[in-house]
């Protein structure tokens, strides 16, 4: 008789995603990648079928949430202190010198997996809508300029972002990068 799987799955996912964005693909053996989820190498196989078919799955957690993250800000009274809260964030903390997952997956896979890319894409796709929602919100409410199109400056944002999380991961401070989250900001407010 085969044993039941007690484990909640959304919160090994979640273990799953930040083992991903920590180590990459390449570099992380499944027994590793089980061992950072709390499941068996078996279980691993048996509930996700493959570390890739795992992979793709935590691309487009990570993406999902991300985006979540940027519309949820988008509800906030104050939207410029939001997004500036966002970019903050992203030099201050820098999620432990990890960067972006979608950005390292890029890095890592470059034009050779068509199928990681179109996730990829499709990630970036998502949180660029939802970074066009809070500019289209703060439109509205007069908070950011309306000659902005928001479809361009959502896909600046991301660019600024991806830099941004890359020259962090590099060591570049807080103090110094400051003055590109000012620029980013100028763009809309």
């Amino acid at each position: 008789m085969a044993r039941s799987i007690e484990f909640d799955r959304d919160e090994v996912m979640a273990r799953a995603v930040d083992a991903f964005w920590r180590y990459g693909y390449e570099a992380l053996p499944a027994n590793v990648l089980a061992g950072e989820m709390g499941v068996s190498k078996s279980s691993l196989y048996n509930t996700f079928g493959s570390k890739r078919q795992l992979f793709l799955e935590a691309i487009e957690i990570y993406a999902n949430a991300k985006a979540l993250a940027i519309r949820n800000a988008s509800e906030a009274p104050r939207l410029q202190e939001q997004l500036r809260g966002i970019l903050l964030h992203i030099v201050k903390d820098n999620d432990g010198g990890r960067g972006c997952l979608l950005v390292n997956t890029s890095i890592e896979f470059g034009l050779r997996d068509p199928e990681v890319r179109r996730l990829v894409r499709t990630g970036f796709q998502s949180i660029k809508a939802a970074f066009e929602f809070l500019l289209i919100s703060g439109q509205r409410s007069g908070q950011f300029k309306r000659n902005i199109d928001p479809a361009i400056w959502a896909m600046t944002l991301i660019a600024g972002i991806a830099g941004l999380r890359v020259l962090a991961k590099a060591g570049y401070t807080e103090r110094q990068l400051s003055p590109v989250i000012d620029n980013l900001m100028r763009i809309a407010a």
